[in-house]
């Protein structure tokens, strides 16, 4: 099993960790801005569609967003920097920022995305500490 693991490429561990971590904690935020408090089943749903959803660009207000970060992630890794973690930590949160400075995000999506951005950062950083340093 380790040598599975190991075979996938840090960039793609990176992407998948986000769309299968991230985008569930995103998808409970989400839930929890509802006038009505969810269920166990709401819950249950919100957390299995939540990389679906988070691909396709739901939580983002732009569609496939996570390809361009994807693509600039590439870019950086290929061109500048063969370093992982640290552009793909300033990619995710600058996309953010620039959505928020353009108008895309008002407060109300700006806010749930720092809450869940700051309680996946230690899963991540945990989950990827031994590659902190490439």
């Amino acid at each position: 099993m380790k040598s599975k693991l190991n075979r996938i490429s840090l960039f793609w561990k990176i992407w998948i960790c986000h769309i299968f971590i991230y985008f569930p904690i995103r998808a409970l935020f989400f839930l929890f801005q509802l006038d009505e408090a969810p269920d166990f089943t709401q819950i249950v749903k919100s957390i299995l569609i939540s990389p679906f959803a988070g691909i396709y660009g739901l939580f983002d207000k732009f569609p496939l967003v996570i390809l361009l970060q994807m693509l600039v992630m590439f870019f950086i890794n290929a061109v500048i920097s063969s370093k992982k973690i640290l552009p793909y930590l300033l990619i995710t949160f600058a996309t953010h920022i620039l959505f928020y400075a353009f108008d895309i995000y008002d407060m109300d999506y700006f806010k749930p995305f720092l809450y869940s951005f700051f309680i996946f950062l230690p899963i991540f950083l945990f989950i990827f500490r031994k590659n902190l340093k490439n």
